[in-house]
């Protein structure tokens, strides 16, 4: 695509040859009014804005209201309190919100042995960033519901799936985040090599994956149903999996779909958003690659004056206007890259002293 420069040459790392995802700068679409704050501070600011935001009784985790009911957002919530640790601020707050999410384990991920493992393996990223034990993460054995998981309910070699709801949480995404989490697991012996052989084997024809798993992988992906975050996950997956050979390709496509304004949006020519750029920006980390361009717009999208305190840090999903909404998912999940790491590089040892308040003009003070 003529938006996308070409390095002459490839970027070798860890093996992985990956293009570089350079665009050319462009303004982006209306944003909230910000000020200037150092890069160092970005993550440690959606932090705070994301411990801000917790609720329930004790303030530990998210929730949504859907019917006039409030639910639990056990799936946020993990969001959240990996973005927290990859600031490296806040692990008090990060604790808590763990403590809760063990405590809700078995009521988001199930009960043995009709287990969710996209559900699962969010809490195992959890439990391996926070030094948790996996193996006793509230009522569940994290590592063993996942690994049981595996080819159950009739599902192929190597597919997670829920035996006691075949009809839902069977995704490549899923899939990756289950093969990603058990392979960062400390009291794991990883991803069998089905799981990550059968992860492999969902790449399209041109590279990219899509949400939905092909039982027949001999049947040619549909290309409106190819998915920047499944593909993003994927590369992170197969990288700890230490199985390399597809990522490159992947990495061809997501530079193939990115958007001119150095972003990406979950499916190719949508409007990029802050999740999927920063699942990406993910990816390239895992890939030790690091590109300014893509992280330089998702730190556009972060609100850094001009809404009042309790808006300072949200990352908005496609820079309009703030909405608490979007903006808890946007940020929720951009923290990691926002912090420069990958998915299995977040740790609850690594700290960051930041300053957590921007000064902001006078000028730009919610009255």
């Amino acid at each position: 695509m003529n938006h996308i420069r070409h390095k002459a040459a490839m970027v070798v790392a860890s093996g992985v040859a990956v293009a570089s995802l350079v665009a050319p700068q462009a303004a982006s679409a209306s944003h909230p009014t910000r000020s200037h704050i150092p890069a160092s501070s970005s993550a440690g600011l959606a932090a705070k804005y994301l411990v801000n935001h917790f609720g329930g009784p004790d303030n530990d985790h998210f929730t949504v209201k859907l019917g006039g009911m409030v639910y639990a957002d056990d799936g946020e919530t993990a969001d959240a309190v990996m973005s927290i640790l990859a600031s490296g601020t806040l692990l008090k707050q990060a604790r808590l919100a763990t403590k809760w999410l063990k405590s809700d384990a078995t009521n988001y991920a199930g009960t043995p042995p009709n287990v969710y493992p996209g559900s699962a393996a969010k809490l195992l990223l959890v439990a391996n960033a926070m030094h948790a034990v996996p193996r006793n993460f509230g009522e569940l054995d994290l590592v063993s519901a996942i690994q049981d998981s595996e080819g159950a309910g009739g599902a192929p070699a190597g597919e997670y799936q829920n035996p006691g709801d075949t009809m839902y949480g069977a995704s490549v995404v899923n899939q990756s985040l289950a093969v990603l989490a058990l392979a960062n697991a400390p009291e794991s012996d990883g991803p069998s090599t089905a799981a990550v052989d059968f992860l492999a084997g969902q790449q399209c024809g041109d590279w990219g994956f899509q949400v939905t798993i092909r039982p027949d992988t001999s049947v040619v992906c549909d290309p409106t149903l190819e998915d920047v975050d499944a593909t993003a996950y994927a590369i992170q997956a197969l990288l700890a999996a230490d199985h390399h050979a597809p990522v490159s390709s992947a990495f061809a496509w997501l530079e193939s779909v990115q958007n001119k304004n150095g972003g990406w949006g979950e499916t190719p020519g949508a409007k990029s958003d802050a999740n999927s750029t920063a699942i990406v920006i993910e990816a390239l980390i895992a890939a030790h690659q690091r590109d300014a361009v893509p992280l330089r717009w998702l730190r556009k999208q972060q609100i850094e004056c001009g809404h009042g305190a309790r808006a300072i840090g949200a990352v908005t999903l496609t820079g309009h206007d703030y909405s608490k909404a979007t903006a808890l998912r946007a940020t929720s999940e951009a923290g990691v890259a926002l912090a420069g790491k990958s998915l299995a590089q977040v740790d609850r040892n690594d700290k960051a002293g930041i300053q957590l308040t921007p000064v902001c003009p006078v000028h730009h003070k919610k009255k």
